[in-house]
């Protein structure tokens, strides 16, 4: 996304969800991680996020902290949150798809 023509469509302190006005992907950074999506899979993603609650998807890690695995595309990669994070994200991520619908219908006006 680096020659991308990038637009914020949400912003919040440590959430900031893009798109990029030439090829259209998504950028989604969360603290120290970036994804980009084409729009079917954010919104598989965006899915995914809704129907996961920390309480039935935690695990127990090593340290012994429960924390939350969020798969992503690529086998080798996954993310682990710890509840306060995995929530924060989830909410962002549903504000950010509300915000794109609510540009995109704007748009078509």
């Amino acid at each position: 996304m680096s020659a991308c023509r990038t637009e914020i469509i949400y912003q919040s302190e440590d959430f900031i969800f893009t798109k990029c006005s030439d090829c259209d992907r998504l950028g989604l950074m969360y603290r120290q991680v970036m994804i980009s999506f084409d729009e079917p899979n954010f919104d598989a993603f965006r899915r995914y996020l809704e129907r996961m609650e920390f309480e039935f998807e935690k695990y127990p890690f090593f340290d012994g902290v429960d924390r939350v695995v969020i798969e992503t595309y690529h086998p080798d990669v996954q993310f682990t949150l710890l509840e306060e994070e995995f929530y924060r994200l989830k909410a962002h991520v549903v504000e950010a798809n509300t915000q794109l619908q609510l540009l995109e219908l704007i748009r078509k006006m």
